[in-house]
């Protein structure tokens, strides 16, 4: 039987998880063809009818419910102090390691699993498009493709509903464009990407995973990176994703508020939501950009930009609230979505959250 589950939330791992989790919760964040909270399916219930606490953060993965429905009554699955599930009291603590995120970085680490299990090909004919492997495709039959190349010889490839893939697009799986997504002329999206609803998107693009209705829609390279929802990176923004001397690379930390170094040898940026770049922006290696950002520079911006920073780097000063307020709504007019009643409070609460990394 499968247990029915209450995801909570830990403010800690929240907090770590930043500029990703400044508008969302840790539930609603993206990896592989959906939400967090979304591939827990019909396991969702509310704290009254629930059978199992569960840590927001879990990964939702078959091993990840297995061990879940073998949880013990009045116990806890506990890894190093973090408590990750509890039936009941929860009293009974049982040391077990679960895949859960602790960094956004985490996000990137798990896309090709994801991506793999969760796209089941449909063998769409081709049309005036190429088509290889065809078997591990899938085409929503509301789906544009048009004079395009689908390679899914090495994982599967998604193109959701209502999707339009412009000619001369070239498409390497495992990569997942997801409902109202679109392609500019000669886009070219690596493996392990995952374009999410309402975006459009064009230039090189690789491992990264771009939150609902945000935008690169010319040419420029990004690669290992996480786009935040309506931000939009002008035209030719690229992002470094690997140091000169092929060193790991370190990340800012909102935990630590400070660099950690992450281990990893590719890793691009980091930009919270409502995100915009002038054109011919250069970001550096391992670069986190907070939330209601507007820069642009010639030269490369710091690897640490909090929220609410506006202009043309090094003269990047504080962007006042109500023109920032007035640029999200536009942002999110643009594209056709209704404004949340809380966004005003979210974007106040960040402001003044990220007041002294601006000072």
């Amino acid at each position: 039987m499968q247990s029915k589950v209450y995801l909570f939330e830990d403010l800690a791992l929240k907090n770590a998880l930043q500029p990703l989790t400044q508008h969302r919760k840790v539930a609603e964040l993206w990896v592989g063809t959906s939400t967090l909270e979304s591939k827990w399916l019909n396991r969702v219930s509310n704290a009254d009818q629930a059978d199992i606490r569960v840590l927001s953060a879990l990964l939702p993965l078959p091993s990840t419910f297995t061990l879940l429905d073998q949880l013990p009554a009045d116990s806890s699955y506990v890894y190093n102090g973090q408590v990750l599930a509890q039936k009941g009291q929860g009293t009974h603590r049982i040391e077990q390691h679960l895949p859960f995120l602790q960094h956004p970085e985490d996000l990137l680490a798990y896309q090709a699993v994801f991506l793999n299990a969760e796209i089941k090909g449909n063998h769409p004919d081709s049309g005036n498009n190429t088509f290889i492997a065809p078997e591990y495709i899938y085409v929503h039959p509301s789906a544009q493709v048009q004079g395009s190349i689908l390679d899914a010889s090495k994982g599967p490839i998604y193109i959701g509903e209502d999707v339009t893939i412009q000619i001369g697009t070239l498409i390497q799986g495992p990569a997942a464009l997801l409902t109202g997504a679109t392609t500019n002329i000669g886009a070219k999206i690596r493996p392990n990407t995952t374009i999410g609803p309402g975006c459009k998107v064009g230039g090189e693009i690789n491992h990264c995973i771009f939150f609902p209705f945000s935008n690169k829609a010319h040419e420029g390279y990004l690669g290992n990176s996480i786009v935040g929802s309506y931000s939009n990176l002008g035209a030719l923004t690229n992002g470094s994703n690997l140091r000169n001397d092929i060193q790991p690379i370190s990340l800012y930390d909102y935990t630590v508020k400070g660099p950690r170094n992450t281990g990893l040898t590719s890793l691009g940026q980091i930009f919270g939501d409502f995100v915009t770049t002038g054109v011919g922006t250069n970001l550096n290696t391992g670069t986190v950009i907070g939330s209601h950002c507007n820069l642009s520079s010639i030269g490369f911006p710091p690897r640490f930009i909090p929220s609410f920073s506006y202009g043309e780097y090094p003269a990047l000063r504080a962007f006042d609230l109500e023109k920032a307020f007035a640029s999200a709504c536009a942002w999110i007019a643009l594209k056709n979505q209704k404004i949340p009643e809380n966004l005003r409070q979210s974007m106040e609460e960040i402001w003044k959250a990220d007041t002294s990394f601006r000072n």
